[in-house]
């Protein structure tokens, strides 16, 4: 059963508060862990909100996971791995909305007095597999990763309107030429707002 809750908590009372058969969407998830960290949660830890909340099968599974923060549509914060690395996609969560308002070092730190403004959308890596061709890539469905030597890049799925500015997006990021040849792959992810 999938429970909705307010967008934003207005008080701890609010927060999150599951039975042992419900489940909390990722993106409420990623709020309630941004609430802990602003304290204004009824959770007075990280590890408090991971032990609270129950762990459905659907979240029992080990993959890759990115957190964006965005705000009035433009990115404030984002953070994750294609790699796995928690035990499940509530702990995942929890540490990479944490790590994306802590570690991320690409846009101003977010403020106390926006963290309620903020909209997290979660996504969940499925698969990745290598592409011969950025022809056959369709940006706004599937997200993009480059590398060549140590170097390597990821752009999620809808951070890029085309294949083209994307694969140029993507090498930008990783510090590679534009018009060095790199390894491409696919990443299927599925995006929860």
């Amino acid at each position: 059963m999938t429970v909705t809750r307010p967008a934003t908590p207005a008080s701890k009372e609010e927060s999150v508060n599951l039975g042992k058969d419900e489940r909390v969407s990722l993106p409420q998830l990623a709020r309630e862990a941004i609430a802990v960290h602003f304290h204004a949660s009824k959770y007075t830890s990280l590890e408090a909100l991971i032990k609270e909340t129950p762990v459905c099968a659907e979240y029992r599974k080990t993959t890759g996971l990115f957190v964006t923060l965005s705000r009035n549509g433009q990115t404030r914060a984002c953070w994750g791995s294609i790699y796995p690395q928690n035990q499940d996609l509530v702990s995942t969560t929890i540490h990479n909305t944490e790590a994306a308002l802590t570690k991320e070092y690409r846009y101003p730190r977010i403020r106390q007095n926006e963290w309620q403004l903020l909209k997290p959308q979660v996504t969940v890596i499925r698969n990745i597999e290598p592409i011969s061709s950025i022809r056959d890539q369709n940006a706004l469905r599937y997200g993009l990763l480059v590398r060549y030597g140590g170097r390597g890049a990821v752009l999620l799925p809808g951070e890029a309107s085309d294949a083209h500015y994307q694969l140029v997006k993507c090498k930008l990021k990783a510090g590679i030429p534009v018009d060095q040849p790199c390894q491409l792959y696919r990443i299927k992810a599925d995006v929860f707002k």
